[in-house]
């Protein structure tokens, strides 16, 4: 092996360019805006950085890597095989599985065995700094390699503070490159689609509002909204994934008002200064609302125990008539056009109007990290920030357009009817298109746009749906802070007592085993928790990224 976190993907057209060498501080040009692609594309060249191949020498690299459990080897992946040949730099694929992947990494990082890169990873915050600050990693704002070597990222960066802000380090150290999410397709996490024949047969509209919201779950429940005879089979809202359901109503009571990179700290706009999401006054009239919507069995009464299949079977059913989620993959294929999403943000009982789950255009870190023990360290770079140009994200998702994409008249892409026509039978889509792109699973080194990504978030319903939601995001994102070591070492055992604490009464209180005259010794059990503390350091890293911009 040899070093230690690496990148992924290649993208399309081998033309005998694919980035520039940007100026240092230059602010970089996008292709599209934020409705489309925002990948970055520099314009001055210098030498032979942005050029094929990128070794005139054969080189080779060792990449650990997670592989997915659908994917081939990467051995036999199209975009692989052919970025080989176009660069002159041939991977050595240390292939580990996502149950395996800590202590292959622990592994390596205590023997010094390293590989070159570590590549989808999900090398945590945390342990990208404590490496780091070892000397493990390399810090890539030394040297101004990112300006010389990487222009494409580093002029991603220089544009988007809330990126920089997520993956530099209060010494300025960056040790990753991390995987972002541009346009609203894709910074829209969360959703809610109703069930369209429910709201046709009992001549209902989308709600604005949160009591128009509680009205709809009252119809479909008590009018026979399926229209089977059974008036007491319906289940008015669902989900399997609590955390999506939990988010669609954020906004509505003033909560998450920086977006969703931080889900424990928000700003208190009245006092001036970060507060504790769910120690306010508005997250307990929320859970309030929630427990009115339990209590009336408008919610699914499985809401902390859903798992997907059960999801599936209910929906198979036709007995769900609304549900939160980020697209309609969870729902039978054969009846995702009987949905319909959210319009507009819910308006809240006190005025408020926001879509709280919106990502900052960072997504997660550690995607790529590169060894301090790697030997090709410009080469490593330059391999990775392809990845980072627009034609090089294109080419990382969908391969060559032509022989295994094809253009479509909205500016997307799509797989060609060959590749297609191999999903039959139980073969999955992921397992098809997963021979041919390596994105397949995630925490991928790119910047996700809808126009490549063919996620479930990209098809017409959810993505129009996010497009309307993304509309009453707020107008300022956090990004995922970082901290120091100390705060670090401060931070950790308090925040992890103070989030097991919150989810274990948030159910309590939503289900009604816990009175909410107990609020007060609710508050004061996570001021003894050390959440004074907490708050000043994350006012610290607010006054950095401050700063920063």
């Amino acid at each position: 092996m040899k070093r230690i976190f690496a990148l992924l993907l290649c993208i399309t057209l081998i033309s005998a360019s694919f980035y520039g060498c940007g100026k240092k501080e230059e602010a970089p040009t996008n292709t599209k805006t934020e409705t489309g692609s925002e990948v970055s594309s520099s314009t001055d060249s210098a030498s032979n950085i942005g050029k094929f191949p990128i070794s005139e020498e054969k080189i080779t690299l060792d990449i650990i890597v997670t592989r997915g459990s659908q994917q081939p080897s990467w051995n036999d992946i199209y975009v692989w095989k052919k970025y080989e040949e176009m660069t002159n730099i041939y991977i050595n694929w240390i292939e580990v599985s996502s149950s395996e992947r800590s202590e292959k990494i622990s592994t390596a990082l205590a023997s010094g065995d390293m590989p070159d890169v570590f590549l989808r990873c999900k090398v945590s915050a945390s342990d990208l700094l404590l490496y780091g600050e070892q000397g493990l990693f390399v810090d890539l704002t030394e040297n101004d390699m990112l300006q010389t070597y990487a222009p494409n990222y580093w002029n991603y960066l220089s544009k988007y503070a809330d990126t920089r802000a997520s993956v530099q380090y209060p010494s300025g150290a960056i040790y990753a490159f991390p995987q972002v999410n541009d346009g609203p397709e894709l910074r829209v996490s969360r959703k809610v689609f109703f069930n369209k024949n429910w709201l046709d047969r009992l001549g209902l509209e989308l709600p604005r509002t949160t009591e128009e919201f509680y009205n709809v779950l009252k119809a479909f429940k008590e009018q026979d909204a399926n229209g089977n005879g059974d008036p007491n089979d319906e289940i008015p809202m669902s989900t399997g994934d609590f955390a999506a359901f939990q988010d669609s109503f954020l906004g509505a009571f003033g909560l998450s008002n920086r977006g969703q990179q931080n889900q424990i700290v928000d700003w208190d706009i009245e006092n001036n200064k970060p507060r504790l999401i769910a120690g306010s006054d508005d997250y307990k009239n929320m859970l309030q609302f929630m427990n009115r919507l339990y209590t009336e069995g408008l919610i699914d009464q499985e809401l902390f125990t859903m798992d997907g299949a059960n999801f599936l079977t209910k929906a198979e059913d036709d007995r769900i008539g609304c549900f939160a989620f980020a697209n309609l993959s969870s729902v039978p294929s054969d009846t995702t056009e009987n949905w319909v999403g959210l319009e507009e943000a819910l308006e809240g009982p006190d005025g408020h109007k926001l879509w709280a789950p919106v990502r900052a255009h960072f997504h997660s870190t550690g995607a790529a990290v590169i060894s301090s023990t790697n030997e090709h360290l410009e080469e490593t770079l330059q391999w990775l920030d392809y990845f980072w140009s627009d034609e090089g994200n294109l080419f990382y998702h969908y391969g060559d357009v032509g022989v295994t994409a094809v253009a479509k008249d909205d500016g997307s892409y799509d797989w060609t009817d060959e590749i297609y026509d191999k999903m039959t039978g139980s073969v999955t889509f992921d397992e098809v298109v997963s021979s041919y792109t390596p994105y397949v699973g995630g925490n991928n080194p790119v910047v996700e746009v809808w126009s490549y990504f063919g996620g479930g978030e990209t098809q017409p319903i959810p993505a129009q749906t996010a497009r309307n939601l993304f509309k009453y995001g707020t107008d300022v994102y956090w990004p995922s802070f970082t901290f120091t070591t100390e705060e670090n070492d401060q931070l950790t055992p308090i925040q992890t007592d103070i989030n097991k604490y919150i989810q274990s009464a948030r159910t309590e209180f939503i289900i009604g085993t816990r009175s909410f005259d107990t609020w007060d010794s609710y508050l004061a059990d996570l001021d003894k928790m050390g959440l004074s503390t907490m708050l000043e350091i994350y006012g610290a890293a607010i006054e950095r990224f401050e700063n920063m911009q």
